[in-house]
């Protein structure tokens, strides 16, 4: 019957019988793959991570004015779109000519090609809550470094800068919306004419027309000298002084717009002057306070370090793929050895062909592998070999 259990000990003594071949293909594959990672270009990565805290998104000081963000996904959509546009592709094509990573003379189509090369090497994703890492891999350690430092002044600055403009541009408003407040009040007060004492752009634009129309017809029966066409000229003069001197007082439409919704009561509009000068007053205060404090809203968890060992590429990678082709080529050796290594019958014809005899066959004991001599000892019966 076939015996078809494996012998571990014909497995152990095949590997010691090509122990000299084993080692030799294994540290082959294992120098070969060490040498190919010293070959290889290398590549560096620097990183910082930032944390933006809430209360950049979220301050009671001007919650007024800059609405806040509440929620933290949509916080990290904000963090995530900010860094997005702080690393653009100007900032990018500076980078390029600083470092001379591509020329920004070559044609558009080469340009965008090489830029989205110089994006691919950044990596920014989100560490949870409000924190944020950003990488960059560049062949040259310390390039590598510099440019995550340059990187997180930029990004810093652009949280900081970004919050800052629209600052000045609420301060912008509100003070334009002062100025109309006391314009508006300042044409109520130095009017003396009852019939127009609202002042309001509309009113005097309305006046105006009116009194062309009479100037206009009294010409016909009058000369300039009568005293009715000299008095619609002094009142013409007059509007048109206070409509100049109204639209002096703003810098644009819109102001003006709001000039005209206000009230023109005396009483009222001094009111109003005073209430919205005290709420300017406090919040500018307050936007004061917020741009000083805005360097403090964004935290550096970890700043750029110099890379010591390159991300790519790895030695102990290579080194582990090299030690597993080959054992897997010395396995595939062994095999293709024992398959055409010559077999005990082809042994036994070479030898009787090289003895000149004829060989007949081997036989063998088909019940007994072994069986006990008659002094007790056990001795392997060999199968028999037939010459002529």
């Amino acid at each position: 019957m076939n015996n078809d259990k494996v012998n571990v000990k014909d497995v152990l003594s095949k590997l010691f019988k090509y122990k000299i071949s084993i080692i030799l293909i294994v540290g082959t594959f294992l120098s070969f793959s060490l040498s190919l990672s010293e070959f290889l270009q290398k590549s560096y990565k620097s990183q910082f991570e930032v944390n933006i805290y809430s209360k950049y998104f979220k301050n009671p000081l001007i919650s007024e004015i800059v609405p806040g963000v509440y929620n933290i996904p949509e916080m990290r959509f904000t963090i995530d779109s900010m860094v997005k546009e702080a690393i653009n592709d100007d900032y990018l094509d500076q980078l390029a000519h600083d470092y001379k990573f591509y020329s920004l003379d070559l044609p558009e189509e080469k340009v965008a090609r090489q830029r989205q090369m110089l994006r691919e090497r950044f990596k920014y994703y989100s560490t949870g809550g409000q924190s944020y890492r950003v990488s960059f891999e560049d062949s040259d350690p310390y390039r590598a470094k510099k440019i995550a430092e340059t990187t997180l002044d930029r990004v810093r600055g652009h949280f900081i800068n970004n919050r800052i403009d629209t600052i000045e541009v609420v301060k912008q408003i509100m003070l334009q919306r002062l100025q109309a407040l006391n314009a508006s009040q300042k044409i109520t007060t130095s009017g003396s004419d009852k019939a127009l004492a609202s002042r309001s752009p509309e009113v005097l634009s309305a006046e105006l027309k009116k009194i062309n129309t009479n100037i206009a017809a009294l010409q016909k029966q009058y000369n300039k000298s009568h005293p009715k066409l000299q008095e619609l000229f002094q009142r013409k003069e007059t509007i048109s002084n206070w409509l100049e001197e109204f639209k002096s007082q703003f810098d644009g439409l819109e102001a003006q717009g709001a000039a005209v919704a206000m009230p023109m009561d005396k009483e009222v509009n001094g009111q109003l002057t005073g209430k919205f000068f005290a709420k300017f007053h406090d919040f500018n205060m307050a936007l004061d306070i917020e741009k000083k404090s805005l360097a403090s809203y964004i935290g550096v968890i970890e700043r750029p370090q110099l890379p010591i060992t390159p991300i790519w590429p790895k030695r102990r990678l290579f080194a582990s793929l090299g030690f597993l082709l080959g054992v897997s080529f010395a396995f595939i050796y062994i095999v293709l050895k024992e398959l055409y290594a010559p077999s005990r019958v082809e042994l036994m014809k070479s030898e009787a062909k090289s003895s000149n005899t004829i060989f007949l066959g081997a036989l063998k004991c088909p019940t007994e592998k072994y069986k006990t001599s008659s002094i007790g000892h056990r001795a392997r019966t060999e199968p028999q070999i037939l010459n002529h």
